[in-house]
């Protein structure tokens, strides 16, 4: 009878009438939910004791706040419900959960407090393993939009359309891959009495035709990518065709082609085991970013050198280049005049080399010079194929450049009987006794032609050559 009145929480004094947590270990112990959760203890009390919950069903599980007035009684019921009937039969649930409640009542207190509510989210997991697929979802489903959506209709006449046996508005074909997939399915049901064996063998047909549908659609990807209708019909020579004309009138084309050189062919030839991987498209677009990637190497090149000339602005770097295509323009003009007066004074090298050995006791130098105007007007072509990619030939002044090929000599040993000669001439000057120091390579008329050579040029006096 004394549960029939008022009871208190023994710790706090606080009411406990509607809800109390009972010690099954000690007599007359009953806290209120608040001390129990933070461990008090009392007398022979501890905090590990055993407890009973005992409540008179009339307390809110979720405050005074929340819709309804839902006493713990009916959620237990409503629970209980659940567990019994299912979700979703909601009429039935009220039922159970008392006349008080109407089935939308039931609907939207339990979606709002047990799935969308704090207990719901930390008890419902995010990814269910065996939730229900939704098979109209663009994640690949057998009807998702990828596969149900037709592609947009091939831009083809209609006498084009006819030879291929194609249907525009539904993007298909009269004779499709695997003409027959259809039968899989075509006298499939379902019926109640169907074994499991039945079931799986059924679903393997649904599956066979699945797979079929998608090797339909991914070969007409293919034939759209790689352009291959257009190329079955034989429109791309046509467009080739036309073209030539256009071009040949003067017309400019709305979207000329770049013209693809010899390098690029051969890339195209070394990496074409990548086109099986992509789209025709991909392929175009993979070339093209390849030809940008080298024009712009090149044009970082051309900045590095600017650079390197003490350019720093677009404005001097045409003033620069201007001035380097004149250099060149002059260059050019001085190779072609040289390389006339080389042709042209020809036989004068027969007579100034006959008149040195034709003279008596002065004919050492006359035979000297001899030599020299010949060189000079034997160097008049420019041409110095068989030393001048050999190391040391930019070192050479173009006289020098003349005689080591004419004395077929290369223009690093050229250097060192150069630098022995002028160094022994420098010393004897200078009265130090000097030795010849000259290589085993140089016989006497090489050594008589260089002497020569360096005393016409002011190297060395004469009286040392």
């Amino acid at each position: 009878m004394a549960d029939l009145g008022k009871k208190y929480c023994v710790n706090c004094l606080a009411d406990v009438t509607n809800l109390r947590l009972r010690c099954t270990d000690c007599p007359d112990i009953e806290l209120c939910p608040e001390c129990f959760s933070a461990g008090a203890e009392i007398g022979n009390h501890r905090r590990w004791h055993g407890y009973q919950q005992v409540d008179g069903g009339r307390f809110s599980l979720w405050g005074t706040e929340a819709e309804g007035g839902w006493t713990s009684r009916e959620e237990q019921s409503l629970l209980d419900a659940i567990e019994q009937y299912g979700f979703g039969n909601w009429e039935d649930m009220a039922t159970h959960v008392g006349a008080s409640r109407t089935p939308q009542e039931v609907m939207e207190h339990y979606v709002t407090m047990y799935i969308h509510g704090n207990l719901g989210k930390a008890c419902i997991p995010d990814n269910i393993p065996n939730r229900v697929t939704d098979h109209t979802c663009p994640s690949g489903g057998p009807l998702s939009p990828s596969l149900t959506t037709p592609l947009p209709p091939l831009d083809i006449t209609l006498a084009e359309q006819q030879q291929l046996g194609y249907m525009p508005l539904r993007d298909d074909y009269e004779i499709e891959y695997d003409q027959d997939a259809e039968k899989l399915i075509s006298g499939l049901s379902v019926n109640y009495d169907d074994e499991d064996v039945d079931i799986e063998m059924k679903r393997a047909h649904v599956d066979m035709y699945v797979r079929k549908l998608r090797e339909r659609q991914r070969r007409k990807n293919i034939a759209r990518d790689y352009n291959l209708v257009p190329t079955f019909l034989g429109r791309d020579k046509k467009d080739k065709e036309k073209e030539k004309p256009a071009t040949g009138s003067g017309s400019v084309p709305s979207t000329p082609k770049r013209k693809i050189t010899k390098e690029e062919k051969d890339q195209r030839m070394r990496l074409r085991g990548l086109c099986q991987f992509m789209a025709h498209r991909e392929v175009e677009d993979f070339f093209d970013n390849m030809h940008k990637e080298r024009v712009l190497r090149a044009k970082v090149r051309e900045l590095q050198r600017y650079r390197r000339n003490g350019i720093t602005r677009l404005d001097e770097s045409a003033e620069y280049e201007a001035a380097r295509h004149k250099r060149e323009k002059r260059k050019e003009n001085k190779s072609v005049v040289t390389s006339k007066r080389g042709s042209g004074g020809g036989g004068g090298l027969g007579s100034g080399a006959g008149l040195g050995c034709g003279a008596g006791g002065g004919g050492g130098a006359a035979g000297g010079v001899g030599v020299i105007s010949g060189i000079k007007e034997e160097g008049k072509d420019g041409e110095f194929a068989a030393i001048e990619n050999l190391t040391g030939f930019e070192l050479l002044s173009d006289r020098e450049k003349v005689l080591c090929n004419s004395l077929n000599l290369s223009p690093t040993r050229y250097l060192t009987v150069k630098t022995i000669i002028i160094k022994d001439h420098l010393q004897k000057r200078q009265g130090i006794p000097a030795k010849s120091r000259l290589p085993s390579y140089l016989d006497k008329v090489l050594k008589k032609r260089i002497l020569t050579f360096l005393t016409e040029s002011g190297w060395i006096s004469r009286d040392a050559s």
